[in-house]
């Protein structure tokens, strides 16, 4: 009896402990922590696969939630613990990425794909860890650092080359409102009044849904002008290859209409000094296609008759 109480005392001590909310403002700095990682690795049967953190960067503003940081939106395939020096658990989040769909998949030759985590920037010393899961939920490949604010060698951003930018829809202060910025790919700068037109059209399609429609008071849009050398975007099936800003392409793993890009860092750069938390990407083409990929981006063709509900189901997935 002795021992089951003492074994309820600690998981109720447990539970209390986690519980407890982490003060926002005694942790974080107002500001965002980007963190690029490599992940690489052989496919199925034999999954053998790695995470390396590329670099560090900051930049001003965090405009994630400020709430419930140690709580999972979901559960992902990817997940980031962030935990202060004495153990406590100050931010957690999940992703998934299209490296973990290549696993599944299989291919027995090697491959390294971007990604990148934004989280709000430590006031003191913390150790980061990345974890990966399979579809059992067993951890395959992980990577921890201790994180030191004063880190000489991470890179300061968000100032200097701010793309241009339009707010299509601005329902409240960033700092409160979910902040959604759209690229534009496959649109050379002379079309990018037809991006904005698109961006727009993508927008009121989302906020004629629910629960859009609802909470519109607290979504922001924004349209960022990222150029490209070509109009349009890659076809491989047809031959037809463009240089785009983001590279994104059709026949993602031989599937005709999967359109991706894994060039992570680049859409991140090309939004540095603007407000966000999630990404979509508009492609300058009548192909019909597109990838929702959870916290990490979606792209959708932006010129197709299918566009605007391709675009809501898309988000609704990512």
């Amino acid at each position: 009896m002795k021992k089951k109480l003492c074994v309820a005392l600690a998981v109720a001590a447990s539970y209390s402990c986690n519980a407890v909310p982490v003060d926002f403002s005694g942790c974080f700095n107002d500001s965002t922590l980007r963190l690029d990682y490599v992940f690489s690795g052989v496919g199925a049967p034999s999954v053998d696969a790695s995470v390396s953190l590329s670099e560090l960067s900051a930049q001003p503003g965090w405009y994630g939630r400020r709430g419930n940081l140690k709580k999972l939106p979901l559960a992902g395939n990817g997940r980031l613990t962030v935990r202060s020096l004495d153990g406590d658990t100050i931010f957690r989040t999940s992703f998934s990425s299209i490296f973990s769909e290549w696993l599944a998949l299989g291919d027995s030759c090697g491959r390294a794909f971007e990604h990148t985590v934004l989280m709000p920037y430590p006031k003191e010393k913390a150790e980061v860890s990345l974890s990966l899961y399979d579809s059992r939920g067993e951890v395959i490949a992980s990577n921890s650092f201790m994180f030191s604010p004063d880190d000489i060698l991470i890179k300061r951003k968000g100032g200097k080359r701010v793309l241009p930018h339009r707010y299509i829809h601005k329902g409240g202060d960033p700092a409160r409102a979910i902040d959604i910025a759209i690229l534009a790919e496959g649109y050379r700068p002379e079309e990018m009044d037809s991006f904005y037109r698109h961006a727009e059209t993508a927008v009121n399609e989302m906020l004629s849904y629910e629960p859009y429609r609802s909470f519109a008071d607290r979504l922001n849009f924004v349209a960022v002008e990222s150029p490209s050398d070509d109009s349009g975007v890659s076809i491989p099936r047809f031959g037809d290859w463009k240089s785009t800003a983001f590279s994104s392409h059709f026949s993602t793993f031989y599937s005709d209409r999967y359109l991706t890009t894994e060039r992570i860092f680049a859409m991140n750069d090309a939004l540095e000094g603007i407000p966000y938390e999630h990404i979509i990407v508009l492609a300058n083409t009548d192909e019909y296609g597109g990838a929702g990929i959870f916290n990490s981006y979606i792209l959708a063709s932006a010129r197709n008759e299918h566009f605007k509900p391709v675009v809501v189901h898309e988000f609704g997935h990512s």
